[in-house]
């Protein structure tokens, strides 16, 4: 049996759920970018983007079932990218 310091040391991410959503993007230059989700969570969500974002990048977008938020881009993998939602843009 697994010693108790053996265990990875993470944070299990919160449920995904699948969606196929074409929408739009706005980036800090005030760009219009389209986007195309793949899986959203409460936390975040995958999307295909027109254009490749880098790392790091702030966009604001609507949701799904949640409205306008502000998310951060924290993997790119060609034009597919994931993001964490940082703020509630309606609430800004």
């Amino acid at each position: 049996m697994p010693d108790e310091q053996d265990e990875p040391d993470y944070t299990q991410r919160p449920p995904r759920q699948a969606v196929e959503v074409d929408t739009a993007a706005v980036d800090g230059d005030g760009r219009e970018l389209h986007l195309r989700l793949w899986n959203t969570s409460d936390g975040g969500f995958m999307a295909e983007c027109e254009e490749r974002l880098p790392i790091g990048a702030v966009i604001e977008l609507d949701l799904p079932g949640r409205g306008r938020v502000v998310a951060e881009v924290r993997w790119v993998l060609g034009w597919r990218f994931g993001a964490k939602i940082v703020d509630d843009a309606a609430a800004a």
